[in-house]
């Protein structure tokens, strides 16, 4: 009967832990409830903005004709002839530098042959002109469409005589590419909320119903084997919170059974005369605590599982934070005075990329060991205050001299976040389900790269470069705040201090000849291609062909859109089939071949194509290189403990992503934007190549071969 209520109470249990279809019909829910009204609001918003945009651009084209006009007949009233102004091209270029809608400006003579012209060919508007020479212009012009233009004409009076027209043109379909804009920025918008409800409502799902039926499966699962020594530990007041207090009820009535029924055995043994009776009561005794055990505290202990996704949501917030300024940094540099004449101006464009990741690989030294020691949660809580210092500061920089130092503080804010959720997350997992782990930490840091990137470009369009870094403050702020909530719930009792050893005999594992070779041909290389080519030779090239930031955040949003999709069946082979190594190696392969397609093509294709590759690269990469780690240092990771050893790793790669921007900074300023991307390919694809050729002799699972020598 036991057995068979309890099978029926796990199964139950199962069934509520199944939350894949629960998260979908939620996820659904969000769609329904996000999408209609955001979808019916911007369309209404698109069409008044429609309605509204045509007459101001007539008006703004007027008002400028007019400036024109009134000192046009101001120039030719002190006598001097229309067809001799001086400086009439360098004052247009002005106008239309501070008027980009404004496509073109010019001046005919009476006759309608053009006179001056900027920002058209006079091929395009010449037969136009002269066709429409003898038309009589009154004060509020004449408008007209010529070829792709709408064209404004004001005359030019002198003595009530016309001797002169003014034109100003603007694109007929600017209003089209402006709803056309507006409307990415709205999809865009609307993606990054349902990301942020996904993540939100994956958190929800995982914390309040998956997470604690999980729990309480396996105190289930331990019952019916007899153990009934724990309970589990949830305190929510929902329904799940509930239910689990009426579980915790039941089993507390069995423990109290059994030691009653235990206290009175125990008086009949001591007390019965007849002493076969008390043996057999004995044999009794001994039988029941062979089938069944209970906590030799007198109460059954409560049972507190970690999960990966404790940490996820947090991370998520802080990484969409950080992410929010990657689209536009190096311009944002370059709007910046240079603070030092010795540097050139494309060293000083990468100098804050480059000390950012500087500041990354300082704290990554240190991370591990003072995670160990004080817990993820303690270190992310430390971490917080550099990284709003940071932020903070970097929206204030008066130069990029100074932009630089707050970027190195924020980048060592960055790596001690970073370094205590990968370490949670790392105690989290099992052999069986290392990468599966890991890809959680991997998935959170690439949803919120897409929506970082993407919000981050339509931010500064609309509000500013700094504005934005402000913007960030508040999101660290609340992951820093959630995550303090969540990890006191979990982490109860103080961290294990473990014994650090000292750098000196960490750095042996420099003699694993299969670590070495991962750092320098694979990991290194992956972070140049990231920082020097994703991070600023692509919005550098992108924003000197004339693309808005929105433009240049929908492009550069396609690493992490591909890199996610990717990353998620990664896992699913470097756990199942333990392709690791392999992966890595392909990767990187591809990712330089991406990258020097700049080679075949021209324009904003390559770039494209680099960026997917990149990707496609990174995806394969970066989970089963992280996951491997164990099996080629395993007994690094016995000797020092796992987390040191994956903080050395991300340390000696962010050397890569220190050296990228520098080298590529180098690279522009001898061969120009497309010779820089084809020199960093060309770096990274060597190094990808050797490393593929050394992979096939790193075998798979753990290697003990220097077992021995361990201590």
């Amino acid at each position: 009967m036991k057995s068979n209520a309890l099978t029926g109470l796990r199964e139950g249990a199962m069934r509520l832990d199944s939350s894949r279809s629960l998260l979908i019909r939620l996820l659904m829910l969000a769609v329904l409830v996000l999408v209609p009204p955001m979808v019916i609001g911007s369309y209404r918003a698109l069409d008044s903005f429609k309605r509204g945009l045509s007459p101001e651009m007539d008006l703004k084209a007027a008002a400028i004709a007019r400036d024109l006009v009134a000192q046009l007949e101001r120039a030719v009233g002190f006598g001097i002839p229309v067809d001799k102004l001086v400086g009439v091209d360098e004052f247009f270029a002005q106008v239309l530098s501070a008027n980009p809608e404004i496509r073109y400006l010019g001046i005919t003579d009476a006759k309608g042959d053009i006179l001056f012209l900027r920002g058209a060919l006079s091929e395009q508007l010449n037969d136009a002109y002269r066709s429409r020479s003898g038309a009589v212009l009154d004060d509020t012009g004449l408008k007209a469409n010529i070829a792709d233009f709408v064209d404004l004409a004001l005359p030019v009076h002198v003595r009530d005589v016309a001797v002169a027209q003014v034109h100003v043109g603007f694109d007929q379909d600017y209003v089209a590419t402006q709803l056309f804009g507006i409307f990415y920025d709205i999809a865009v918008v609307l993606v990054t909320s349902l990301i942020i409800a996904f993540e939100v409502l994956l958190f929800v799902v995982v914390f309040n119903v998956s997470g604690p039926m999980k729990l309480v499966a396996e105190v289930v699962a331990q019952a019916r084997r007899g153990d009934f020594t724990r309970v589990p530990g949830i305190t929510s007041s929902d329904e799940v919170g509930h239910f689990v207090r009426v579980f915790n009820s039941a089993m507390r009535q069995v423990d109290g059974a059994y030691r009653g029924l235990m206290a009175y055995i125990d008086e009949v043994r001591s007390g019965h005369f007849d002493r076969d009776v008390a043996g057999q009561v004995s044999e009794i005794a001994d039988r029941v605590r062979f089938l069944f055990r209970f906590h030799p505290s007198g109460a059954p202990q409560v049972l507190r599982e970690k999960l990966s996704s404790d940490v996820r949501l947090p991370l998520f917030l802080f990484i969409f934070a950080e992410e929010l300024s990657r689209a536009f940094m190096p311009l944002y540099a370059q709007a910046l005075p240079s603070q030092a004449g010795w540097l050139t101006p494309e060293v000083l464009m990468a100098l804050p990329i480059a000390v950012f990741m500087a500041g990354i690989a300082v704290g990554s030294l240190w991370a591990g060991a003072v995670t160990e020691r004080l817990g993820s949660r303690k270190v992310f809580q430390f971490g917080l205050a550099p990284a709003v210092l940071g932020c903070v500061m970097s929206g204030l920089a008066q130069g990029v001299v100074e932009l630089s130092l707050w970027r190195g503080i924020a980048g060592l804010g960055y790596a001690l976040v970073t370094v205590a959720c990968q370490s949670y997350i790392s105690k989290t997992t099992v052999d069986s389900n290392r990468a599966t782990g890991l890809g959680s930490y991997v998935g959170a840091v690439l949803t919120a790269a897409v929506c970082g990137t993407a919000a981050g470009g339509v931010l500064a369009e609309r509000i500013g470069f700094a504005p934005t870094f402000f913007v960030s403050t508040v999101l660290i702020l609340v992951s820093g705040w959630l995550l303090s909530h969540l990890l006191s719930v979990v982490e109860h009792g103080a961290p294990v201090v473990a014994p650090v050893p000292s750098g000196r005999p960490l750095l042996r594992i420099f003699a694993n000849w299969r670590f070495t070779v991962l750092v320098l041909f694979a990991a290194i290389p992956a972070k140049m291609a990231l920082t020097g080519y994703f991070f600023f030779l692509v919005p550098l090239t992108l924003w000197s062909s004339d693309h808005s930031l929105a433009e240049l955040a929908r492009i550069m949003v396609l690493y992490p859109l591909v890199m996610l999709a990717v990353s998620s069946q990664s896992t699913r082979l470097a756990d199942q089939m333990g392709w690791r190594i392999g992966q890595v190696a392909l990767g990187g392969l591809i990712g330089g071949a991406g990258i020097l397609s700049m080679l075949a093509f021209d324009g904003t294709l390559p770039l494209v194509i680099g960026i997917v590759c990149l990707g496609i690269s990174h995806g394969m990469s970066a989970s089963p290189q992280l996951a491997a780690i164990p099996d080629i240092c395993w007994i690094e990771c016995n000797r020092h403990g796992r987390t040191q050893v994956l903080a050395l790793l991300r340390t000696l790669e962010r050397v890569g992503s220190v050296i990228g921007p520098l080298l590529a900074a180098g690279f522009l300023l001898h061969w120009g934007p497309k010779g820089a991307v084809i020199g960093l390919g060309a770096v990274v694809l060597v190094m990808a190549a050797i490393f593929a050729m050394v992979a096939g002799a790193y075998g798979s699972g753990p290697h003990l071969e220097t077992e021995e020598d361990a201590p």
